[in-house]
């Protein structure tokens, strides 16, 4: 075997290698069934805001405590602590993704990622297929 194709198998082992590394963590979503059972692991979780109830932020007790309470893709409930003041429009998200810990039945969020609706449609959204749509 020549120089050049053992560079180039080396070079292909090495992308391969890495592309591995990359797909191990990316594309997977959990839910809080999964939260419940792996507390020590940090979960990537997307989900649906419960706009029947109240997102509470009060800075005047806590300036780095939102509660509130979202559906994970099989529709579970649960009630999610963000670590964070209230973003910006959250009762507008379509989809919310979340990042954190199980702890003692509530989901202690350290990261958040809000989806709204794009400014281009009707100003209408479709809440009757929520708990339908699987994400």
């Amino acid at each position: 075997m020549n120089k050049g194709a053992i560079i180039g198998l080396s070079i292909i082992a090495i992308a391969v290698t890495l592309l591995l590394f990359v797909l191990q963590d990316a594309g997977t979503y959990a839910t809080f069934k999964e939260a419940d059972e792996n507390p020590d692991k940090e979960i990537t979780i997307i989900g649906q805001l419960n706009k029947q109830k109240e997102v509470i932020y009060n800075p005047e007790v806590n300036t780095d405590l939102t509660t509130m309470f979202v559906f994970d893709a099989n529709g579970e409930e649960r009630e999610v602590h963000l670590h964070k003041a209230k973003p910006r429009d959250v009762e507008k998200s379509e989809n919310i993704t979340l990042t954190g810990k199980m702890v003692n039945g509530v989901f202690n969020a350290e990261t958040i990622l809000v989806k709204c609706p794009s400014k281009y449609q009707d100003g209408k959204m479709d809440t009757s297929k929520l708990m339908e749509q699987k994400f």
